[in-house]
């Protein structure tokens, strides 16, 4: 799973135990294999630049190759609004890496979608799951820890807050090892992924609001 969490010059960089394969919401995302690390990269509120070229110019900083990381985007303070949350539930092992940001969030409400605030904070999500998982699964697991991401922000927002506008996830499973086909609620791996996911969001808002009311 993890193998060590650093800050290094305005970077979370999380180093994997194994290699992994991961599917991506971020800007170097998509369906991506041979993973080795997870980079929270802080952006200037005003950020402004070519994303990608952002992300190519960290990985030089951090003599990491592109084609081994999974960079997520923030302007919330790191590490300040970084938590990393690991849960074992029937075997199953699942590690959440979450930045926290809510100048930007939305909401949606009879078919639309409510938006306001300044820059780009975020709440970014990497869930690391012991499990080997096809495709299939991962779009799965996904697809749960929107609806809890969603679903745990109403609850704590008094329905206020569904996400926000910059939000980005990642499901990263190792690559070796049997697959499991599926990873939906009636599953072991997806109630794991929806536990771990709803009680790392309230650790991780928790600690967000505690700094923003200092």
């Amino acid at each position: 799973m993890i193998n060590n969490v650093k800050y290094v010059g305005g970077n979370i960089v999380i180093t994997l135990s194994q290699e992994a394969i991961a599917l991506a919401s971020t800007v170097d995302g998509g369906l991506r294999n041979g993973i080795k690390y997870i980079v929270h990269h802080q952006v200037p509120r005003d950020f402004n630049n070519d994303p990608i070229k952002e992300v190519m110019r960290v990985h030089r900083e951090l003599s990491i190759r592109s084609d081994e990381a999974i960079t997520f985007l923030t302007a919330t303070e790191l590490p300040r609004n970084h938590i990393t949350h690991r849960e074992v539930i029937n075997d199953v092992e699942i590690a959440v890496s979450i930045t926290t940001g809510l100048t930007n969030p939305y909401r949606i409400e009879g078919g639309n979608i409510e938006a306001w605030g300044l820059h780009e904070s975020t709440i970014n999500m990497a869930i690391i799951i012991s499990k080997p998982l096809t495709v299939q699964a991962m779009i799965d697991a996904i697809m749960l820890s929107a609806q809890v991401k969603a679903l745990t922000l109403a609850e704590l927002t008094n329905g206020e807050i569904h996400g926000t506008t910059s939000d980005a996830v990642a499901i990263i499973t190792p690559i070796n090892g049997n697959k499991e086909p599926y990873a939906g609620p009636a599953t072991s791996i997806g109630k794991a992924v929806v536990h771990a996911v709803h009680e790392a969001l309230i650790r991780a808002y928790k600690t967000y609001t505690a700094h923003e009311n200092q």
